[in-house]
């Protein structure tokens, strides 16, 4: 979009949040672009923005992010909130990797080497589809965020012998290291090569599934080399959603909101090489002129289903609300929402009982 269009966009937009007031609730993920950051009333990670959405009295509420976390809002709002999403083909390639069907096929497989209903406790993160959710609820499991996924993680061990944690085999793998879990405890699932042998099944404490994120992924070992050897002193912060040999090497390593509180806490003058979506990359640098803040990666990776959402959907969807037009609707069936409510609120309880 030029800038004229630009600015026309963010005029309508202006215009339907007056005239709807508390009625509207705009929300934007970290990675969005700037000028949909711009607009929102409050921007966060995906559980953040779904727990602020559940906490408020809007009538609308429209995240701007992908899919999941829509569905995850919709799952979390009461009765009379609609959750709307400006782009509905916001997919996530990490949610994508797992849908029902294979995860149905995975415990079919398993149970003829374990009984899974009492030895095998599913956790899922967050970054995955309602049905995903649902069906690990059902199974007694959690959901997880990337800032939980050792508390739940923890809580998990407590109730069964072992877990299954999908879909991000890094995020699960680095929680197992920081849990002291060896290597030999760990076995990995690939749903679109299922294992003919299932010894090792049986052994495992915790068996991860074989997804992974496509911007995290791309971090290597060997841009903590470069960056090392181009920034005497430079810091290095990733997200747990890293390869383990990146996090290995990195100074600092949590979640969207742990990275942003880490460099903005950080003396001036820090050096910080940041392993996460460039679009919150970008926007840490800008916000923290004190420092210098700049990708790990080179290219730095962007985020294709994020960069979807376009100021002109987000005020296409606007537009209809006055009149009562809900473009964008995210509805959960509420069989699949039971479950998925079941999970999250699980979730919250392994938080607390942490203490």
């Amino acid at each position: 979009m030029g800038d004229y269009q630009l600015e026309e966009a963010a005029t309508k937009i202006q215009e339907v949040k007056e005239k709807l007031g508390e009625d509207l609730l705009i929300l934007a993920h970290h990675y969005q672009r700037d000028e949909i950051v711009a607009v929102a009333d409050f921007r966060g990670d995906s559980l953040e923005l779904s727990r602020r959405a559940a906490d408020s009295d809007a009538r609308w509420i429209v995240f701007c992010g992908v899919h999941f976390m829509a569905e995850t809002a919709a799952i979390l709002a009461r009765p009379g909130q609609q959750v709307l999403i400006p782009r509905e083909d916001a997919g996530c390639y990490l949610a994508h990797s797992v849908d029902r069907v294979q995860l149905l096929d995975a415990w079919e497989r398993l149970s003829q080497v374990m009984h899974v209903e009492r030895e095998l406790l599913p956790v899922a993160y967050v970054n995955t589809t309602a049905e995903v959710k649902a069906f690990v609820g059902e199974k007694g499991g959690a959901c997880c965020t990337s800032s939980s996924a050792n508390q739940v993680l923890t809580w998990a061990f407590e109730r069964s012998p072992r877990v299954f944690f999908l879909p991000d085999q890094y995020l699960g793998r680095n929680t197992a290291s920081a849990l002291g879990i060896p290597e030999e405890e760990i076995a990995l699932w690939d749903p679109h090569h299922p294992p003919q042998d299932l010894s090792r099944f049986k052994r495992a404490r915790l068996v991860l599934w074989r997804g992974a994120c496509n911007v995290h992924v791309r971090f290597l070992p060997q841009d903590v080399a470069r960056v090392r050897r181009e920034q005497p002193g430079v810091l290095v912060v990733v997200h747990p959603e890293c390869r383990p040999e990146v996090v290995a090497l990195a100074d600092e390593v949590g979640s969207t909101s742990y990275i942003i509180r880490t460099v903005k806490n950080s003396p001036p003058g820090t050096v910080w090489a940041v392993g996460t979506e460039q679009r919150l990359v970008a926007r840490l640098a800008a916000e923290n002129l004190d420092k210098l803040v700049f990708s790990l990666g080179d290219p730095p990776p962007y985020c294709s289903y994020m960069s979807l959402t376009r100021l002109s959907d987000l005020a296409r969807v606007l537009a209809g609300l006055p009149s009562g037009e809900e473009r964008g609707r995210v509805e959960v069936p509420a069989e699949v929402r039971a479950g998925a409510r079941a999970a999250l609120d699980r979730m919250w309880e392994a938080i607390r009982a942490s203490g």
